[in-house]
């Protein structure tokens, strides 16, 4: 390909979550433990669960304080302190109690204010060890008042390819406020790496070029830009735009069976869903 890549534009389309570009600056996630050290603590699976007080044991054992002062510098680079947004999300075991236990474990720490309850998932999406094209497919959507001018700091249990975490993002941002960056207790292999960077977006583009960015704001309702890392990394893998569309259609066909509403529809080419 050899047009050059469109400047980002807040172009979204009808009620699909919205998405925000990257600034150059936005830090990588901080993470506190490993996915080993949290699968062997005794509290886990009842914290994914639902179980505030295990929730609470979990993040207090596992939250690194080494981590804690590495938010209270973005503190300082503003006259607000941020507000801390922990990802509400109904998991397939149940309500997932570990986000809003660690920003309230945060928040003592750092005396910031939480916003609970305020904005939440509004979906089901069945994300936990799902593959990466199912989660293109099935993304996150989130309601809820935004603070005007607000300066947010999301907190979650993990970051895998980062899509819910970049979905709540464009929330947040497309509704008056900012996000000035994110923690996870955990993280897959490069997760913390969020934000799209340069090398992987010029790679991006010279492989798929507009007719991926015509695509992804066609079903998804944002462009290239909107991606995080490792997304496009797993999409610049992709031999051609048809091996994409046939594998977002197999994938919209799979959440469906699994009682799903995909936002991807096929068109002409690739597999019906």
């Amino acid at each position: 390909m050899t047009n050059a890549p469109p400047t980002a534009s807040g172009d979204f389309k009808g009620a699909l979550p919205p998405r925000t570009p990257w600034l150059a600056w936005f830090p990588p996630v901080v993470i506190h433990t490993t996915v080993g050290a949290r699968d062997e603590h005794a509290a886990y699976i009842a914290a994914k669960s639902g179980d505030a007080d295990a929730a609470l044991v979990l993040v207090h054992d596992l939250g690194l304080e080494s981590a804690v002062d590495q938010l209270r510098e973005f503190a300082d680079r503003g006259a607000i302190s941020p507000i801390l947004l922990p990802v509400t999300a109904l998991e397939a075991t149940g309500f997932n109690a570990i986000p809003d236990a660690f920003a309230r474990l945060i928040g003592r720490r750092l005396d910031w204010r939480i916003s609970s309850g305020e904005i939440v998932q509004t979906n089901r999406v069945g994300h936990t060890r799902a593959r990466t094209f199912n989660r293109f497919v099935t993304p996150a959507a989130f309601t809820g008042a935004v603070e005007s001018g607000g300066r947010y700091l999301l907190v979650d249990d993990h970051v895998g390819i980062g899509g819910t975490l970049a979905n709540l993002k464009g929330h947040i941002e497309t509704s008056g406020g900012a996000v000035i960056a994110m923690t996870t207790l955990t993280e897959s292999r490069d997760g913390r790496q969020i934000a799209l960077g340069v090398e992987t977006r010029d790679m991006l583009w010279n492989q798929h070029g507009r007719d991926l960015e015509n695509l992804w704001r066609e079903q998804f309702g944002h462009g290239i830009d909107g991606l995080t890392n490792l997304e496009g990394a797993i999409l610049c893998r992709e031999l051609s735009l048809d091996a994409i569309r046939d594998r977002l259609a197999q994938a919209a066909i799979e959440a469906r069976r699994r009682g799903l509403d995909p936002v991807f529809r096929a068109g002409e080419k690739g597999v019906v869903g």
